[in-house]
């Protein structure tokens, strides 16, 4: 197919880099809540509404570029993106409030959204897209070990940098999210340079395309359920009560993890129907939820902490290549990290408001309801999908 691209393995290694590396700040969004909450004084709810209208923001840039980035030089946007997304992690070092560090969060989301969508936009365009898409959610795995080793220790650096202001606990974050996405520059020049595509307005494709929205739509809520439990993880643990470091190595546990099973998911989804391993991953989800909600030993927060965070990197290659084959034109793939962060979006403080009224089980019910009605979502372009690989 003319809208299908073949990524070299140079050009598939520059776009993850790019990717997570200027992603580095919300992969490590957990610490983020609670560094907030710690350096703030201020309760879950509030730190999660940074984090919500940080997602936000992410949501709205991606949705604004997604459909953009067939048309617009990809590096161009990259370049933009990436050196605004620096500049605004500078910034919220020196946030003395949580009101200005809204006032940061809020354009660095836009940015990043824009980044993101650009390279998932390319990626679906990709000839073997559950492949291309398994190994990017298999390097966020990658990523997701070297944050979980860094973050905790970065809480800890207030104590030690020099200077007049007062470092707080989510000044160590930010400074780490800030040199991250200065590294993310050095892969620009090797990501591809992709032809423009010409979007139609077929009547034949809208049927298609109003299921692959409505499987978004779908997605987002499962990611909204399970933001609300996964984003306090780490508030779970010290519960327990386990010690920042401790919690840290749960996290680099489930990132090992994370590092195989994109891989193994994408290549399930390159040789089989989709409806069957996504429906065991649901599953899985939902039990994972109600025994972490409930954690109260080390041993049992050291199987379901990491079991459930990395469970929807699971779900991606296999979804996304669903996606790709209802549009070959890799735009629905590209707008699937807005669907994601809108219902990420909500859940920090949508999470936050549920713990502090009934505890972090509520939490977890919250989640087997979102994903038994984001299920019900997604399950048109599921079918759609393995009907069109039938063919």
């Amino acid at each position: 197919m003319p809208l299908q691209i073949r990524l070299s393995t140079r050009e598939l290694f520059s776009l993850t880099g790019v990717l997570l590396l200027a992603f580095s700040a919300s992969l490590g969004m957990p610490f983020n809540i609670d560094a907030i909450a710690l350096s703030f004084g201020v309760t879950n709810t509030t730190a999660g509404l940074v984090a919500s209208v940080e997602m936000a923001a992410i949501a709205a840039g991606n949705l604004t570029f997604a459909r953009l980035a067939t048309r617009l030089s990809a590096q161009h946007v990259y370049i933009a993106g990436v050196f605004s997304v620096v500049s605004l992690n500078l910034l919220s070092i020196i946030a003395p409030t949580t009101d200005w560090l809204l006032l940061c969060r809020a354009p660095a989301g836009f940015a990043l959204g824009a980044v993101v969508a650009t390279v998932m936009t390319t990626a679906g365009r990709s000839h073997r897209p559950e492949s291309t898409f398994g190994v990017i959610n298999s390097m966020v795995g990658v990523m997701g070990i070297f944050i979980a080793f860094v973050l905790p220790r970065a809480l800890e650096l207030h104590l030690f940098l020099p200077g007049i202001t007062g470092w707080t606990e989510v000044d160590g974050l930010y400074l780490v999210y800030a040199m991250c996405s200065i590294f993310a520059f050095l892969f620009i020049p090797g990501t591809p340079r992709t032809a423009p595509v010409a979007l139609t307005g077929d009547r034949e494709e809208r049927p298609k395309l109003m299921i692959g929205w409505l499987g978004l739509v779908g997605l987002g809520v499962i990611f909204l359920g399970h933001g609300t439990l996964a984003l306090f993880i780490v508030k779970i643990g010290r519960a327990v009560p386990l010690m920042p470091e401790e919690i840290g190595y749960v996290f680099m546990a489930g990132s090992l993890v994370g590092v195989g099973l994109p891989l193994l998911a994408g290549y399930i989804g390159t040789r089989m129907n989709a409806l069957a391993p996504l429906a065991m991953i649901l599953l899985v989800v939902m039990v994972s939820a109600n025994l972490l909600a409930t954690a109260d030993t080390p041993v049992k927060f050291f199987i379901m902490a990491p079991l459930f965070a990395i469970l929807p990197v699971a779900i991606m290659p296999i979804f996304l290549g669903c996606l790709a084959r209802v549009d070959p034109t890799g735009s629905l793939a590209g707008s699937h990290a807005a669907f994601v962060l809108i219902g990420g979006a909500t859940a920090p403080f949508a999470g936050g408001a549920l713990s502090d009224l009934g505890g972090f089980t509520l939490n977890g019910w919250f989640v087997i309801g979102c994903v038994l009605v984001g299920g019900m979502f997604i399950y048109p372009v599921i079918r759609r999908a393995d009907s069109l690989r039938a063919r």
